[in-house]
């Protein structure tokens, strides 16, 4: 049994938008991306929609047993994205995980549900983090992944992927990294370590500064101070939710626990933008799953998708 499938704690949640919110999001300029149709200033502009969504181990049922087993949650979880319809997702704790005489591989399930495109490293750190697209906007010209640590297994550790995203309208190439720091109060250490070693990475994989986005569960609130937002600021990325134009839920925290919404402020899942000094952030959406994305009367996931929607040149 992998020992990070014994160490699946996270932490808001949601209520059925209203007609004119709903209207207001499929109005929202951003509809060309939702539509999967090229925008009309496609030659000059790319526009895309990035989410990040940590779906929440399959060992869930065996710590929480009260909680809806993955084979209903996924069908919410692919539901949401169905209905949000991002271009590219990154991933968290899509685990290939044993349980009994069942072995689950979750990212397969959500990428055969949805017919995203999908990289999933085989290394054990980070199978559980793939970032998946929408093929028919989007070629990968390359891809890879890096390692922070191992512990306590080789098969268990935190890690990030990335791919390179060509427009198939534009022409345009910009890059994806996903990651999921170390949770717990005692662990801002290995998120400080994290942090720096992502910043790292990124710096090394986009010297050439090509528009660049970064999704994760962090495991730590947004805040100035936080190792996330003190690394990645210093190489030149922001977090999205801050240049929006326009914000939908941001009264929600990004983490549920499976319970009905709260009022709070605490970001642990965050999209940041860099690299490019023309990206624009059109909306950030904090999407709280109603109708058929409950499971159980609970969100499928104990996180809710964020998502960005942003254009450069």
């Amino acid at each position: 049994m992998l020992s990070f499938q014994q160490r699946n704690p996270d932490r808001s949640e949601s209520k059925k938008p209203s007609a004119a919110t709903i209207a207001s999001v499929i109005l929202f300029a951003v509809g060309a991306s939702v539509l999967g149709v090229a925008p009309s200033n496609a030659a000059s502009t790319t526009t895309v929609k990035v989410a990040s969504y940590n779906v929440d181990s399959a060992w869930r049922e065996v710590s929480q047993p009260e909680i809806p087993h993955w084979d209903s949650r996924v069908v919410g979880v692919k539901n949401g994205i169905s209905t949000v319809k991002p271009d590219v997702i990154g991933i968290q704790e899509a685990s290939n995980i044993a349980i009994g005489l069942r072995h689950y591989t979750q990212a397969s399930d959500i990428q055969q549900m949805t017919g995203y495109a999908m990289y999933q490293p085989a290394d054990g750190a980070t199978v559980p983090i793939p970032i998946m697209w929408r093929a028919g906007l989007f070629d990968k010209t390359a891809s890879s992944y890096k390692v922070f640590e191992f512990k306590p297994h080789s098969n268990y550790g935190r890690a990030m992927t990335w791919v390179k995203l060509k427009s198939k309208a534009t022409g345009k190439q910009f890059f994806v990294f996903n990651t999921h720091f170390e949770v717990g109060t005692d662990e801002q250490a290995a998120r400080n370590s994290e942090a720096t070693m992502l910043a790292a990475e990124i710096k090394r994989v986009n010297p050439s500064g090509l528009p660049a986005f970064v999704t994760g569960d962090f495991n730590a609130p947004a805040s100035i101070s936080a190792p996330q937002t003190t690394q990645l600021n210093a190489i030149g990325y922001t977090d999205s939710y801050g240049i929006a134009a326009a914000r939908l839920h941001p009264e929600y925290d990004t983490y549920n626990g499976y319970r009905i919404p709260t009022v709070g402020d605490s970001r642990i899942d965050q999209i940041y933008v860099g690299a490019a000094n023309n990206i624009a952030v059109k909306y950030w959406e904090n999407w709280t799953p109603y109708g058929n994305q409950i499971v159980g009367g609970r969100p499928p996931s104990d996180h809710n998708l964020i998502y960005t929607a942003a254009t450069f040149q």
